[in-house]
């Protein structure tokens, strides 16, 4: 695929976060890739193989069963109430590991001619010789792109989020951070990983649906129905959280300017008492 420019575009999406909002997108596009022209390349600062949060043998992911049998995953043969964390990853993973580069922080998403780069620093690079992984130290800088679209699954410390840029869209913790910014992150910690995997899911079936209906969408934020972009998009989220920003500041304001004019009120009328009496003993010893 390539721009009017001619330059070759290296996939139509990419995926920032190799978890469980990342990686479900990635199995949805994976599903229909035969009858669909959209690509994707995944981007993780970890390396394989990954390591997983080991608090707890089972955590609360009840979407999970439900989107195995949709995506045809490839799952042990546990209940998935018993499902770990690396029982979630790994079946994720599974078929979209050809899709993915480890090792790779990305620090700059740069838009150019509505297209996408990102500029990256790998930490490491991973290599598989069939048997075993091995793992390089580096420190090289490289860009990545052009890019239809990014998407951000990378948590609540997104560098899609702080872009902000339109065409990029935001899903699972890096979404949800500030969708539920106001109970301080206590439902996201119990529900973080069902509503990252409902996030990949709804996504990605969205671009599938706009392909079908135009064989020449090009992952446009146009392209995409009102209530994907106000949920979904990077510049659309961060100007919700800027609005509800000036709306608790605009009532802060109001109400310090409101205890203040009652306090001048209470003041004045003081005032005006204290000059009564002061007028009436003035007059009072002039007679």
């Amino acid at each position: 695929m390539k721009t009017e420019n001619g330059e070759e575009i290296s996939s139509s999406i990419a995926i920032i976060g190799a978890s469980y909002a990342g990686l479900t997108l990635a199995n949805t596009l994976k599903l229909k890739q035969k009858s669909s022209s959209i690509t994707f390349t995944i981007f993780d600062s970890k390396t394989l193989p990954f390591t997983y949060v080991t608090g707890g043998d089972a955590f609360n992911i009840p979407f999970y069963s439900s989107l195995a049998m949709k995506l045809a995953l490839q799952t042990s043969q546990q209940p998935s109430n018993e499902l770990t964390r690396q029982d979630v990853i790994e079946s994720l993973l599974e078929r979209v590991k050809q899709h993915l580069i480890v090792g790779t922080r990305i620090e700059r998403i740069e838009e150019r001619n509505h297209l996408f780069y990102l500029h990256t620093r790998r930490k490491s690079q991973s290599t598989y010789d069939g048997t075993s992984i091995a793992t390089i130290a580096s420190n090289s800088y490289h860009i990545y792109g052009p890019y239809q679209c990014v998407i951000g699954a990378d948590g609540v410390r997104s560098v899609c989020r702080t872009s902000a840029l339109y065409g990029t869209y935001l899903i699972g913790d890096a979404r949800w951070v500030n969708d539920r910014w106001y109970d301080l992150g206590l439902r996201r910690i119990e529900r973080g990983a069902d509503i990252a995997i409902i996030d990949g899911l709804e996504l990605g079936e969205t671009f599938l649906r706009l392909e079908t209906e135009d064989e020449d969408c090009d992952c446009s934020r146009k392209a995409f129905p009102l209530a994907i972009r106000v949920k979904f998009c990077a510049r659309q989220i961060q100007l919700a959280r800027m609005t509800r920003i000036i709306s608790v500041v605009m009532v802060f304001i109001a109400m310090v300017v409101m205890k203040n004019q009652s306090m001048m009120q209470s003041f004045l009328r003081s005032a005006l008492e204290r000059s009564k009496i002061w007028y009436l003993e003035v007059v009072s010893a002039s007679c």
